[in-house]
């Protein structure tokens, strides 16, 4: 093809020397005129001037520049001229291999776009390096478990970007030692401490060489807490129950080695055997229905339902419990309060709770206040009180099955140490959120509950 064009550029220049020798014949013969010679000279070159540039020069230029814009990228234009053969071809063959990279690049990025896809879907985090040790690979699980911007940590050494010398170190060994590490568990700071499982393993090139590596961060911090949950409650539980159940061995125990002789003594150890095991079924008939309700087995018996009834219900049960105690026990409710939908006896039962620990823990002189605060979409109740206050450390917890802040004290008040996780599970199912406030001041308990079911 170049060859062929090649051939037709000096054919032309040779045609253009033709065309001199003869007029310059003539003019030596004296056939013509010099300046006939001259000014059919000059018309012979320029029109033969203008053949090349039509035929070769301007097809080549304009190839030059389409092949230039698909060098940068642009794979769009196609070139289109009227040249020679040669020419022709060598246009078609640029056009056809634009086209070909076209498809080929729609398949890249196509492959590149549902890999990207797949990344950003995962949960668990994915850090890719170079054989460098430089971070060439962030998924957005990463950045958001450790606060990173979009472009941010890409070139930079692993240490620099996740302050992590273990996890630096697994990254190490599997690009060092050329094969897989997985860790059992790894504590990182995200500023809270969080729980991992990392699986490290090199990657490999074309050609089987080591060009970096790659970590699979799986996050394993809730189930931790669940686990230490579910430790916490066997051993709360077991105590719960062995609690009561020695105290009432204890008893029969004496009254069979003849305390039950003596009426008086006999009489007393009944007495507070039928208290432990009240104790002892309240217990169970809290695991059985917070069970139900973690279960979602609870069928809720959904009717409208008049929270100044429920509300007002509650504190004639506690009044004469927050006078003994000089508490005073007040409420704050709009005018106009609709009813929502929910089961009676369950908001019955959470207000119950609430107003309980609250009178329990304010001290004599306090006050407890109940009261509602309404929008549009949402009613919101709460009880706040002048007692002694949770501890911040505690907050995220209290809602735990038998979580205490101060058990000594609250084995000693009574209850079972579920009511609140019952409460929480209770608004729950009804479509609400429990939340609690605390401070040097007093603690303040509030759950809301949707207007529309």
């Amino acid at each position: 093809m170049l060859k062929g064009i090649r051939q037709r550029t000096i054919a032309s220049y040779m045609l253009l020397f033709f065309i001199f020798s003869v007029f310059t014949l003539l003019l030596f013969m004296g056939i013509i005129h010099i300046f006939t010679a001259l000014l059919a000279g000059f018309w012979a070159t320029v029109f033969t001037a203008w053949i090349i540039d039509k035929r070769v020069i301007a097809p080549v230029e304009q190839i030059t520049s389409v092949a230039q814009e698909m060098a940068g990228g642009i794979l769009d234009n196609e070139i289109t001229i009227e040249a020679d053969e040669a020419l022709d071809d060598l246009a078609w063959s640029i056009n056809y291999m634009a086209r070909e990279l076209r498809k080929n690049l729609f398949c890249i990025t196509e492959e590149r776009n549902r890999a990207q896809a797949i990344l950003n879907s995962m949960a668990d985090g994915v850090i890719a390096l170079d054989k460098y040790r430089r971070v060439i690979l962030l998924n957005p699980a990463v950045k958001d478990v450790f606060g990173l911007k979009e472009n941010e940590g890409l070139g930079m050494d692993l240490i620099k970007v996740i302050r992590n010398y273990e996890l630096d170190d697994l990254f190490s060994q599997a690009l060092h030692n050329q094969k897989t590490i997985v860790s059992n568990e790894l504590q990182i700071l995200t500023p809270e401490p969080r729980f991992f499982r990392v699986h490290v393993s090199p990657l490999k090139g074309i050609n089987g060489e080591i060009i970096g590596v790659v970590g699979l961060l799986r996050d394993i911090t809730e189930r931790r807490k669940l686990e230490r949950m579910r430790t916490e409650f066997v051993a709360n539980v077991s105590h719960e129950l062995r609690t009561p159940l020695t105290s009432i061995n204890g008893f029969l125990e004496t009254l069979l080695d003849g305390a039950i002789e003596d009426p008086k003594t006999a009489r007393h150890f009944l007495e507070i055997m039928n208290a432990e095991t009240k104790r002892l079924a309240n217990l169970i008939d809290d695991l059985l229905q917070l069970s139900r309700l973690e279960d979602r087995k609870t069928v809720l018996n959904k009717q409208p339902v008049d929270l100044r009834d429920v509300i007002n219900g509650t504190i004639q049960m506690f009044k004469a419990r927050a006078e003994e105690k000089g508490i005073k026990l007040f409420t704050v409710l709009p005018d106009k309060l609709p009813q929502v939908p929910g089961d009676h006896g369950l908001l019955t039962q959470v207000m119950v709770n609430l107003i309980d620990n609250a009178i329990k823990y304010t001290p004599a002189s306090g006050q407890v206040k109940v009261g509602v605060n309404l929008n549009r979409e949402k009613v919101r109740v709460y009880v706040a009180d002048t007692g002694i206050g949770i501890p911040q450390e505690d907050l995220p917890r209290i809602f735990e099955r038998f979580y205490r802040v101060d058990k000594a004290r609250s084995r000693v008040m009574g209850g079972t140490g579920l009511g609140l996780a019952i409460c929480k599970h209770i608004v729950e199912v009804h479509g609400g959120q429990i939340e609690v406030e605390s401070g040097p001041g007093g603690s303040t308990f509030s759950f809301t509950l949707p207007l529309t079911s």
